[in-house]
């Protein structure tokens, strides 16, 4: 139980100090990011060019002077290794002597001459350590000694105190020999290649070296303070003033515009709030005229149900078959507009199942007209069937007839005085185009685009359909996008409407 308790305990801690740090601002993140990398730079600077100097000037020498020595001895049977002797001693530095060691005493095969160095000169002597030292080591040897000027001018013993004011600083480096030897076998004859080069001190370029690291430190500090200020504020700003657009568009304040500049993303990220604001102000504008035009379409059957009901309760020979059809005329439009707002959500959420199969799209279309007898002769429409012969198609039967009742009634709905309704059947190309066609207002451009959503009226004011709920075309789109059919609309101010749809035809059903 104690383990769970402390366990938990680092748990909040890590978590405190992983928020903390996320509640940092963008600003101070940056800066510290930048001050992290100027340290990180400034610390190997100062690793490579003071700490581990010597160690990498050591390192490239030994590797000069063995590759040298390697080169030397592959090419001592070339007549012109004089020459490689000497172009080796000018151009690194180097003294060069090879020894032919058959004889008793070692002689002198090559050696180089210009510009010699006192200190660096291979004495026989030291030629019988160096083959010593190289046949113990498998026939080559890389050896580090102290230098002449080093064993000749020590400086042990040699100030006693007569001198007056401070010891002066004394390089102890200054004398370092590194020297290599290598045994080689030249047809049949035995010899010793032995190179020298000086160790140049270090210390006085160390010193060189920490002096102006000192002032870059200083200079590189401050240059990154300031930068990473600038650069931070540069970069953040326009992030800072993003967010406080954002939380004002949070609010459900959709005319606040993001104009932020700065990077490429930034930009974009402007463009797509701007694009985000503009599609919410129009989503909760809809929102709005759908609970509108919903509480509207509920509120008068519920208003005639119970009007009716109260009247036919309270006043003696008022139930009547007449005033009892009402109840039930607008009952059923209530139900129906509960089903088409369920359709909807379905259809929307690709929930709904099609059963596909081949029918006979005219007869159904001329079994819809049927209903609408009685809207014709009470209230005078005009409604006209054009078709050159019956057309098959593969779908949904009662999703298909669902889109051409809801075409009808919003033709019905916006035609115009002369009360005329057109449905035409038109085949081409292996494709039958239903139009519905009415005399009515027409659609502008603008509002072209928002038809298809729910509720969506061109004129602004919600008027009850004639028939249906006024959820058609919304219904009409689902089902038509479901079944992967073109649809469109084509309309003029004043003119009135042509909304169609296409689907592959077949002349007759298929065996």
């Amino acid at each position: 139980m104690k383990q769970n308790k402390s366990a938990a305990t680092v748990d909040i801690k890590e978590n405190k100090s992983r928020k903390g740090w996320s509640r940092l601002p963008l600003k101070v993140k940056l800066i510290g990011f930048f001050l992290l990398f100027a340290f990180l730079l400034l610390v190997f600077l100062w690793l490579f060019q003071i700490v581990f100097l010597d160690d990498f000037y050591r390192m490239i020498k030994t590797n000069q002077i063995e590759s040298s020595t390697s080169y030397l001895s592959a090419n001592l049977d070339d007549p012109k290794a004089q020459e490689l002797v000497e172009s080796i001693h000018t151009g690194n530095g180097m003294s060069v002597a090879v020894f032919d060691t058959s004889a008793q005493f070692f002689t002198r095969v090559y050696e180089s001459t210009a510009d010699r160095d006192m200190s660096l000169d291979i004495m026989p002597h030291q030629a019988y350590a160096y083959y010593t030292k190289a046949a113990q080591s498998g026939g080559k040897a890389t050896i580090e000694s102290e230098g002449f000027a080093e064993n000749i001018w020590g400086t042990e013993g040699l100030f006693d105190g007569n001198f007056q004011g401070e010891l002066p600083r004394m390089d102890r480096q200054s004398s370092k020999i590194l020297t290599c030897a290598q045994i080689v076998n030249v047809q049949g004859s035995e010899y010793l290649v032995v190179l020298k080069t000086r160790m140049t001190p270090v210390t006085s370029t160390v010193d060189t070296l920490r002096f102006q690291l000192l002032i870059i430190t200083a200079l590189l500090i401050i240059f990154a303070v300031v930068f990473a200020i600038a650069v931070s504020s540069r970069i953040s700003k326009p992030i800072a003033k993003t967010n406080e657009g954002a939380k004002e568009l949070a609010r459900q304040n959709y005319d606040v515009h993001f104009d932020a500049d700065g990077c490429k993303e930034i930009c974009e990220l402007s463009e797509t709030l701007n694009i985000a604001a503009a599609e919410l102000s129009t989503v909760d504008r809809l929102r709005r005229e759908l609970i509108g035009n919903i509480s509207h379409d509920l509120r008068t059957p519920l208003t005639m149900i119970s009007g009716y009901a109260e009247v036919m309760r309270d006043i003696p020979g008022e139930n009547t078959p007449e005033n009892l059809q009402v109840v039930i005329d607008e009952s059923r439009r209530l139900s129906e507009l509960v089903t088409d707002l369920l359709d909807l959500s379905k259809l929307e959420a690709q929930t709904v199942p099609l059963n596909l199969e081949e029918f006979c799209l005219t007869d159904s279309i001329r079994g819809i007209f049927t209903r609408y007898a009685k809207l014709v002769s009470q209230e005078g429409y005009v409604l006209r069937f054009e078709s050159d012969g019956d057309v098959y198609v593969k779908g949904d039967e009662l999703r298909l007839t669902q889109v051409v009742y809801n075409l009808i009634n919003n033709a019905i709905n916006y035609a115009g005085e002369d009360k005329i309704v057109i449905v035409r059947q038109i085949v081409s190309d292996g494709k039958v185009r239903i139009e519905f066609e009415d005399h009515g207002q027409g659609i502008s451009q603008e509002d072209m685009k928002y038809i298809w959503d729910r509720y969506y009226r061109v004129d602004k004011e919600h008027r009850s359909a004639v028939i249906g709920s006024g959820l058609g075309l919304s219904i009409v789109k689902n089902v038509l996008l479901l079944h992967k059919a073109r649809f469109g609309v084509k309309s003029r101010i004043g003119e009135g409407s042509t909304f169609w749809f296409e689907l592959e035809a077949y002349s007759h059903r298929s065996p």
